[in-house]
């Protein structure tokens, strides 16, 4: 089903407790060093002291195919002029480790030379170490060249773009077909393979989207459909370590469609790491440059895409994977892109993205592990993810993600959802905190009767194209500015709540019951009907809830009637925890046709609430 937020994220390229501990691959920051080679800036080495400013530790780099071999089979006599080792000596001693992209066929290479650096390479299919299989030897040369400098290899990127791709932008690498690129993936990682047995290879960082909205299954499905019929595949890993992504515009994105790669995996009985190797929020009112790509369909502000990288930072990490990286470092002239992807402008000035990848990644770097617990909304204005599996909207009220780290601190990060302002409290369980703004600004914190508060500005980036296509009102694809939370002296065994509204002491201890379908429903006699009572806690409720008919009526006969006379058999639930949900089951055989009112009441620690169903039978 297509949705407005399917569309908003493709212009361009379950309990709610999920935690997501440090992956074995992982690597956090030594003690005493800054970078944190999980964060990472695209192209850092553009401008080194902004990277050095953010504290990302990790970049992923092109090695043109058609730049270390220009002319002809067997030279690599360029290998090394597109970046020396020296260069890369230089990220690797400020602490940087180096990701290395291979694609882009040479013209001599190209099995279709019509289709230019995108063609599919000759000779591909001859054994990955034989002389003549050219990619082959690129691959490994360039593996071997650098081996010790750069261990981590991708092997192209986003060749699931095809021409004429709704939510392309026109923008393509590969013209091979899947098959063919499922050959290039398997000689490329024997070739890389045997050139460094240490190197970690990944799967090509794919868009999600391009796919989803032009109706085909995703390419790491397609690839792995083709591979699982290749007898060598599982004794090789099915020629990858790691799959990358590539995400844009919207957090919640992020966060949902690393459980979609997941799930392919489990599909193909593997289990490997997954990459944030793209993300970014362009914004669309930077008039300092000369292109500001104000006309995009998808309005974002500076501000807007600052919030968004705390954000998606956050349910990165969250979420569970092991590399979350920012696209760019630098614009690349903006005039020639079809968007403004830039930390800095090509000038070296800063968008104010900077310091918000500062705040996050100076305050995130080194945790142990990363927990998403949100406040949901009592109730739903559209079908929301995860509960409803094809929707690509939660409904989320406010967003919080624990970091625990080394220490006994926890830093834990808050943005709103809403689109006005809410006064937001989580547990105090350290001895004192301080609260600091996507600005960097530092405020101390003092506790109130066990809570820390702060106040969280409202959600601003709404997406609305026209009438029909438009996000849900009420749902915002970028939350307000976010604020963390650093605390100090924290019991490690400390649980992460949900975070509640209004100061201590404002909200009573009591549950609500929120039933569905709210509108009735219509069954035939002899037909069961059920319908689904959710309970919500607040304040610490705790107490059990006993469910019972009291009361009933009908169209025909409207004057209530006790509820034990009801005429239609009744299961209803005692003893449900705060938090569960209630199934309340009715027979209709024998009850006579008609429209039934039933009124029940929920009973639990001195607390009593009713509410109404309507049932038609017909």
């Amino acid at each position: 089903m297509r949705t407005c937020r399917n569309f908003l994220s493709s212009l361009f390229g379950l309990a709610l407790v999920l935690a997501a501990t440090m992956p074995a691959n992982a690597e956090p920051a030594a003690a005493g060093q800054i970078a944190d080679a999980r964060f990472g800036v695209a192209e850092g080495f553009r401008n080194p002291s902004v990277m050095a400013d953010i504290g990302a530790g990790w970049e992923r780099l092109i090695l043109p195919w058609d730049q270390i071999q220009p002319d002809k089979p067997g030279d690599f006599g360029h290998l090394g002029q597109t970046l020396t080792r020296a260069q890369i000596q230089g990220e690797l001693n400020r602490g940087t480790k180096v990701a290395g992209l291979l694609q882009f066929t040479p013209a001599w290479a190209a099995a279709n030379p019509g289709d230019g650096a995108r063609s599919v390479p000759k000779n591909l299919n001859l054994p990955f170490d034989d002389p003549n299989n050219y990619f082959g030897q690129y691959a490994y040369q360039t593996a071997k060249y650098y081996a010790g400098q750069i261990d981590q290899w991708i092997i192209w990127n986003e060749p699931e773009f095809k021409p004429g791709d709704a939510g392309a932008g026109g923008s393509y690498t590969w013209l091979g077909s899947d098959a063919d690129f499922a050959q290039l993936l398997k000689v490329g990682y024997q070739a890389i393979k045997k050139a460094n047995p240490n190197a970690v290879v990944s799967f090509p960082g794919t868009s999600y989207w391009v796919d989803i909205n032009n109706n085909r299954p995703l390419f790491y499905d397609r690839v792995l459909s083709i591979l699982a019929q290749d007898p060598s595949a599982a004794a090789n890993n099915y020629y990858h370590d790691v799959v990358s992504l590539n995400l844009y515009r919207a957090p919640d994105d992020v966060y949902r469609v690393h459980g979609v790669f997941k799930g392919i995996q489990a599909k193909y009985g593997i289990d490997k790491p997954v990459w944030l190797t793209e993300t970014n929020a362009m914004p669309s009112n930077d008039s300092a440059v000369p292109c500001p790509h104000s006309d995009t369909p998808i309005q974002t502000t500076m501000d807007q895409q600052a919030a968004y990288a705390i954000q998606a930072e956050a349910l990165a990490a969250a979420a569970g994977y092991g590399k979350i990286e920012f696209y760019q470092m630098v614009d690349s002239n903006p005039c020639n892109e079809p968007a403004v992807w830039g930390v800095t402008r090509d000038d070296g000035s800063k968008r104010p993205v900077e310091e918000a990848l500062k705040v996050a990644v100076n305050n995130f770097a080194g945790y142990n592990n990363a927990r998403f617990v949100p406040l949901v909304r009592d109730q739903a204005a559209w079908s929301a993810w995860p509960d409803d599996p094809t929707s690509l909207v939660p409904n989320w009220q406010v967003y919080q993600v624990a970091f625990d780290k080394p220490g006994n601190q926890r830093v834990t990060a808050l943005w709103n959802g809403d689109g006005s302002p809410l006064h937001v409290r989580i547990p105090k369980n350290g001895t004192s905190a301080q609260v600091i703004d996507r600005l960097g600004n530092v405020q101390s914190l003092e506790s109130n009767q066990g809570w820390w508060v702060v106040d969280l500005p409202a959600a601003t980036a709404y997406f609305k194209l026209s009438d029909q296509i438009k996000d849900p009102d009420g749902y915002h694809f970028i939350g307000g500015d976010p604020v963390l939370i650093v605390e100090n002296g924290v019991d490690t065994s400390a649980p992460v709540v949900a975070p509640r509204l209004g100061d201590p002491g404002s909200v009573a201890s009591e549950f609500k019951v929120f039933v569905s379908p709210d509108g009735g429903q219509t069954v035939n006699r002899g037909q069961p009907a059920e319908f689904y009572a959710a309970t919500h806690s607040y304040e610490g409720f705790s107490a059990p809830i006993d469910f019972s008919v009291i009361q009933w009526s009908t169209q025909r006969f409207p004057s209530p009637k006790d509820g034990s006379s009801l005429p239609l058999a009744a299961t209803v639930p005692t003893g449900v925890k705060p938090g569960d949900t209630a199934t309340l089951h009715f027979e209709t055989a024998g009850a006579d046709p008609g429209i039934y009112y039933i009124k029940v009441e929920a009973d639990g620690g001195g607390i009593s609430k009713s509410f109404d169903i309507a049932l038609v039978v017909n």
